[in-house]
């Protein structure tokens, strides 16, 4: 009987260990990353990319309270008056600072204009930098194109018209 009380107590022991101890080393989720200072840069050469290019940009986290590597989570978004454009997922590997390199596509049908890209650390952090999305040189000749041929038919229909009247009259 004492035998029993002793395991039954031992296990209460465990399962409040495991309820006191964070998950995040239990299950090896991230850490709180309170102290973390997050920026991103457009380089200049990014400022300005066409429709359908990839935006490259810069990521700098410092002063990461987390001891040892420890893996984050980073998602990528593009964005205009909070409406997400695009999205990206990645998991970078980071002890105290980090810097790093890092891209995402900027989809062909993006209207131009002045967009955001967010990062998000571990849903935890937020950074953003602006850029400028202007359209694609292609996809405006080829909707010049479209007008042109549209411009042509319908003089043409005109003209055709007109003739058509003509003959009728003769």
């Amino acid at each position: 009987m004492i035998l029993r009380h002793k395991i039954m107590l031992l296990l209460l022991g465990i399962v409040l260990f495991i309820l006191l101890v964070s998950p995040a080393f239990i299950f090896g989720l991230e850490e709180n990353i309170e102290g973390l200072e997050a920026s991103v840069v457009v380089p200049e050469k990014y400022q300005r990319v066409q429709a359908g290019e990839m935006l490259q940009f810069q990521i700098v986290l410092k002063n990461i309270e987390i001891a040892g590597r420890q893996d984050i989570q980073l998602d990528y978004y593009i964005k205009k008056n909070e409406i997400t454009i695009n999205h990206r997922r990645e998991l970078k590997a980071v002890e105290t600072q980090a810097s790093f390199l890092s891209s995402i596509k900027v989809p062909e049908e993006t209207l131009p204009g002045i967009y955001n890209i967010e990062v998000d650390i571990n849903e935890q952090k937020t950074a953003l930098a602006t850029f400028y999305v202007t359209s694609n040189e292609v996809g405006q000749i080829r909707t010049y194109l479209i007008f042109l041929i549209i411009a042509i038919l319908v003089v043409g229909g005109m003209i055709a018209w007109e003739l058509h009247k003509l003959t009728r009259k003769r």
